[in-house]
């Protein structure tokens, strides 16, 4: 173990914040998140550890806070003092275990707690025991002796145990997930009483806890609604009904002030949005609403309410004092409405809680065990847990608002041009989709590759339209980030990304690539625009995004594109030696299985160091859609500042026409072009069968002659060449072929006379080859006369 210096927390508007550190150890991992958070007894100091397994110990008895990093302690599943001790700290464990630790000089172990065949999760203390529980396993331990003190019987043959509590006074309660509640008080083990909460009204309780007194145990349901139980005699005190947009608290705990006598009015949560809320139980009031920056994941409270911590999604720490919070004068935003009798739940209500329980179990936690072990989602389910991963919300009236739009079907059109579909199901479906998708962001409507990437997603939601566009939205905010900065040209910036990964992994490929003229463009760019579509066959293109998606990574994308080329590296080295082949390889179906692909990327993934690791450029955060209201339009941004600024939808459209006009108008402008050359060539034409023709008349006229008498032709040379001149005089009158252009109206006309010209040009010639014929014959027949 080892200690760093003492640094002090950045504070930002009256609230410290921690962002966890980086290690050399965890550079190519994923990124650092807190986990867990805790606060000693006497509220000097409070612990927080990270996803990495390292402790942070804060000392907050100062007016500047400061902390110091300390040793690795293992993947912790709970982190909390020891009541007795303050410089002790007992940690939960993944492998089942309990360390207890010391921290005041160096991080020493000093115990080993072992009993748990699972990860403890929950704890608690009562005098000088400890209560950790977890799923299926309750037990008690005994601090001073560090060791066990007994083991509950609990019912978890058929049900897990969702939390477990000691109370001040000694009551122990267990929560089962069947909403059933098991209690003990310590001093009667043997004796225990069940309690099904479904009497008060009440169903898929969330979280519990204890006032500070230990007489009140208050109760959050997945509704909206707040049970207080009296611990004396478990009855029902009453049921708080909290504001209708306020649905299923994550969180339960409650802030101690100085004069409430340990009853603890002031309840905090947080809610389904990831804000925090503090309640007024007397006022029956809100009295402070937390807006955080980021969604809040977890929270803790000082013994004595003097602060308040808690973690953001995003993984940062963030401890304010509660002081400030409740400085200001209560002012009712929200009335609570109180009712003591249970009220029956709506159709609403009781879709909501399957909903929730849905996104309860189908947790990512959960879904890894099961993919690893099945290699992919069953396909009947795989609508659903794509949709609980991504958090589709099914917003219907946003849907409905681009639906219902007019929309250009020229765009869709032009896009779908290349992308014929035989099914006119799935062509409709498709247009509906990249319509709406268009609707959103009317620039997408020149992304040309949008069919091919948005088809295979289609297919797997072809059941219910909506979904598959909140898919399809999710898959561009999140995996397609960085697409559109050099649109309309690929995107340089992502292969540049993937040529650097390819460089540092494989540089003799690249440089294969480099030899044979061919760019990331041409190995890369095709794998991304169709998401991988192209070259993995149906089922293992399925395989391949369950593991995408379930993993939430979109960096694991661009490291998979790397990671085909180095499976096909065989291949390219002794087949592929053209840019021709080349193409024909990555837009089209191989031999590589998901398994091998994702194998190879994972191990990449491990291996690529920081500086050229796509975390270092995308966002790890997945974008989720609102619940209601239109969608923002996240992706314009992406666009390049240009487009974005002066082109709106309306001037994408009227450029659009312009386009079409200037096709048509040079359209027309090459048929006149080829009219005019028709007629040219023509005109050369006859005129070169006209000069033939009357060079042959001519030649045959002079042997004919050069042969008669001379007596005889002084006798007849009027009369003869009388003839020949008759004869001439018909080449040379020749029927001209009028094929002159003028207009439009010309060229079809020309269009529809040219045969009958050429049929009229060819009769001519005919009689004209007859009299040539008759007058040699009589020439031929007035020389044998002569002869005789």
């Amino acid at each position: 173990m080892y200690k760093k210096k003492w640094q002090n927390l950045k504070k930002v508007n009256d609230i410290f914040e921690l962002e966890p550190e980086i290690t050399k150890r965890t550079q190519c991992s994923l990124k650092v998140n807190f986990t867990h958070v805790a606060f000693d007894c006497s509220e000097e100091h409070l612990v927080t550890t990270d996803s990495a397994g390292y402790l942070y110990y804060i000392d907050i008895s100062n007016s500047s806070p400061s902390y110091q990093k300390l040793g690795n302690i293992g993947q912790p599943t709970f982190i909390t003092f020891n009541p007795i001790n303050k410089f002790e700290i007992l940690v939960g464990l993944t492998t089942g275990n309990i360390k207890i630790l010391k921290i005041n000089v160096n991080i020493t172990q000093l115990y080993l707690l072992i009993a748990h065949k699972l990860p403890p999760v929950h704890v608690s203390f009562y005098k000088n025991y400890c209560l950790t529980s977890s799923c299926k396993e309750v037990i008690i331990w005994c601090l001073n002796s560090c060791s066990k003190a007994q083991q509950l019987r609990v019912s978890t043959k058929n049900v897990v145990i969702k939390k477990a509590s000691f109370s001040n006074l000694g009551h122990i309660v267990v929560l089962y997930c069947n909403d059933n509640l098991q209690t003990w008080n310590f001093d009667r083990l043997e004796d225990d009483v069940k309690i099904d909460t479904k009497t008060f009204g009440v169903r898929n309780i969330k979280d519990f806890v204890f006032t500070q007194n230990g007489r009140a145990m208050i109760l959050s349901n997945a509704q909206n609604k707040v049970v207080i139980l009296n611990t004396c005699d478990w009855n029902l005190l009453k049921i708080l009904d909290l504001p209708d947009n306020f649905v299923g608290p994550k969180q339960l705990l409650l802030v101690p002030l100085p004069l409430d006598g340990g009853a603890n009015n002031v309840l905090i949560c947080i809610s389904p949005s990831s804000t925090l809320h503090f309640f007024d139980l007397n006022q029956s009031c809100i009295i402070h609403t937390l807006q955080a920056v980021k969604p809040i994941r977890k929270i803790a409270v000082s013994p004595t309410g003097r602060y308040i911590a808690y973690i953001e999604q995003e993984g940062h720490l963030k401890l304010i004092i509660a002081e400030n919070l409740f400085s200001q004068k209560c002012k009712t935003l929200s009335k609570i409405k109180k009712s003591c009798r249970p009220q029956a739940h709506g159709k609403c209500d009781h879709l909501q809680c399957v909903k929730q329980l849905m996104e309860q179990e189908l947790r990512t936690e959960r879904l890894i065990p099961i993919l690893k072990e099945f290699g992919e989602y069953p396909e009947a389910y795989r609508v659903l847990i794509w949709s609980t991963i991504l958090k589709l919300r099914g917003n219907r009236n946003g849907y409905n608002a681009l639906a219902n739009k007019a929309t250009n079907a020229n765009f869709t059109s032009e896009l779908l041009k290349n992308y014929p579909l035989a099914d006119r199901s799935k062509r409709t479906l498709l247009m509906t989709i990249i319509n709406c998708l268009i609707q959103w962001c009317p620039l997408l409507s020149q992304c040309s590759f949008l069919p091919s990437l948005v088809f295979p997603f289609l297919m797997v939601f072809q059941k219910d339209p909506l979904l598959g566009f909140e898919l399809m939205l999710s898959i561009l905010l999140n995996y397609c980030q960085k697409w559109f900065e050099y649109h309309p040209l690929p995107p340089l910036n992502v292969l540049g990304i993937i040529e650097n990964i390819l460089l540092y992994t494989d540089p003799s490929l690249l440089n294969i690539f480099c030899e044979r003229g061919v760019t990331s463009s041409e190995y890369a760019w095709p794998l991304l625009k169709t998401a991988m579509s192209e070259v993995l066959s149906g089922p293992e293109w399925l395989i391949f995004w369950d593991n995408l998606i379930s993993y939430k990574r979109p960096s694991l994308l661009l490291i998979s594109v790397v990671a085909y080329s180095i499976c096909s590296r065989e291949i390219i080295i002794s087949s592929l030696h053209s840019p021709e082949k080349f193409k024909r390889y990555f837009t089209s179906q191989g031999h590589i299985t998901a398994k091998e692909l994702l194998k190879v990327a994972q191990q990449l993934d491990n291996d690529i160091p920081l500086r050229i690791h796509p975390n270092r450029y995308l966002r790890n955060e997945l974008i989720t859609l609102p619940l209601k209201g239109p969608y923002p339009p996240f992706m314009l941004h992406d666009f390049p500042k240009f487009l974005t600024d002066d082109i709106s939808i309306l001037e994408l459209e009227k450029l659009k026409e312009k386009e079409q006009i200037m096709r048509k108008h040079n359209y027309k402008v090459m048929e006149i072009a080829e009219a005019k050359r028709l007629k040219h060539e023509a005109e050369a034409f006859m005129d070169q069968i006209h000069q033939t023709r009357l060079s042959e008349v001519q030649k045959c006229i002079k042997e004919q002659l050069s042969d008669i008498d001379w007596k005889f032709r002084t006798t007849d040379t009027a009369k003869t060449l009388e003839t020949c001149k008759h004869v001439c005089d018909q080449f040379y009158n020749l029927p001209e072929l009028d094929i002159n252009v003028s207009s439009d109206e010309d060229v079809v006309d020309y269009r529809n006379n040219k045969s009958k010209h050429y049929e009229k040009l060819q009769r001519d010639v005919d009689e004209l080859e007859y009299e040539v014929q008759s007058l040699l014959n009589s020439l031929r027949s007035q020389k044998s006369r002569a002869e005789n």
